[in-house]
């Protein structure tokens, strides 16, 4: 990897020197910084900055040039942190800018992308070092209902029943809600997604995690089993309500539906970096809908948990609530969806 800085006034023809550093730099997921200042002179940025095979950060006074960029700031701390973010999981960091640069047009073709780059980098070393150091836990006795389905005055209430895990996505969770949504989607009635416990959805189980016999299967389950073309599917009259741990997979989902409400005690994040992941199940679409591209790509790099107040203000959430009044806020919502 390299973390490649210039002055825009030093890019030259065409960016030429940019161009010269990935060369001697080719094979490796490098990071470009530019930086900005008032008398910057980058005219010719937009003929290459969009295609260069590199996660790319502009700092400082941009104009109409921040559009180019994967992440734009003018704090130079801000920027300090993505560089660390990216430096801790070099591969990672490059496939997610790369993958959020340029959307696919369809929403099946943006998770079916997305799937494509997540198993691969279940080969990668960073995954499989963090892999080796995190067995997977002995089988303990659990609900025998995971999920659990009520239809109440007209509206079918899915509830995710793992408490004691906070709800973290393992395959029999991920079989047992796809089931739900797949039946719900014949059904006609407006839908409420919620979670038993102390959170809503802590992601995938870090346990399960590269259990699959190999990377290529493990795309081919994720596609056959996508919750995120069902919440998709489903998104009309969808409603979900996240509380406590949302991290992962317990936003990259519920930011299909067309309605999210938040508990004031929700905290998101997209931790997947420290895996040597990205998003797979669907946030690289959902959420870059939501809240467009760099937001998702800041979340993942900077590692941090946001409150339901920052979700709100990224247009993550629609509404943010007391945990008190969840429930009810939901029903009427759903409602509105007869």
């Amino acid at each position: 990897m390299a973390v490649i800085n210039i002055e825009a006034s030093q890019l030259g023809p065409g960016g030429v020197v940019i161009k010269e550093n990935l060369e001697a730099n080719a094979g490796e997921p490098n990071l470009v910084v530019i930086s900005f200042s008032a008398t910057s002179d980058a005219a010719d940025l937009e003929s290459f900055i969009r295609t260069l095979p590199a996660l790319t950060i502009g700092v400082g006074a941009l104009n109409s040039q921040a559009k180019l960029f994967d992440l734009v700031t003018t704090d130079l701390g801000q920027g300090q942190r993505w560089i660390a973010g990216y430096e801790k999981s070099p591969l990672a960091a490059w496939t997610a800018a790369l993958l959020l640069r340029d959307p696919s047009t369809s929403i099946w073709g943006g998770i079916t992308a997305e799937s494509t780059a997540y198993s691969t980098l279940l080969a990668g070393e960073m995954f499989n070092r963090w892999r080796s150091t995190h067995s997977p836990l002995s089988t303990t006795a659990e609900s025998d209902q995971l999920v659990e389905i009520e239809v109440r005055a007209g509206i079918r209430i899915i509830t995710l029943n793992r408490p004691e895990r906070h709800n973290a996505l393992n395959p029999a969770l991920r079989d047992a809600l796809y089931h739900a949504f797949a039946t719900a989607l014949v059904a006609d009635e407006p839908v409420v997604w919620r979670g038993n416990g102390p959170s809503f959805c802590s992601g995938g189980d870090l346990y399960s995690f590269g259990t699959a016999p190999d990377p290529a299967q493990a795309h081919v389950i994720r596609i056959t089993r996508s919750l995120a073309w069902l919440a998709h599917s489903l998104a009309p009259r969808l409603v979900v309500g996240i509380h406590g741990a949302s991290m992962g997979a317990g936003i990259e989902i519920p930011a299909f539906a067309s309605r999210v409400i938040a508990a004031d005690n929700t905290q998101i994040s997209l931790p997947e970096l420290r895996l040597g992941l990205i998003p797979g199940a669907g946030g690289t679409v959902s959420m870059t809908a939501r809240s467009g591209s760099n937001r998702v790509l800041e979340l993942l790099l900077d590692g941090t948990v946001i409150d339901a107040s920052r979700a709100h203000n990224w247009r993550l959430v629609d509404d943010v609530v007391a945990y008190s009044d969840l429930d009810d806020n939901l029903i009427k919502a759903a409602e509105a969806r007869r």
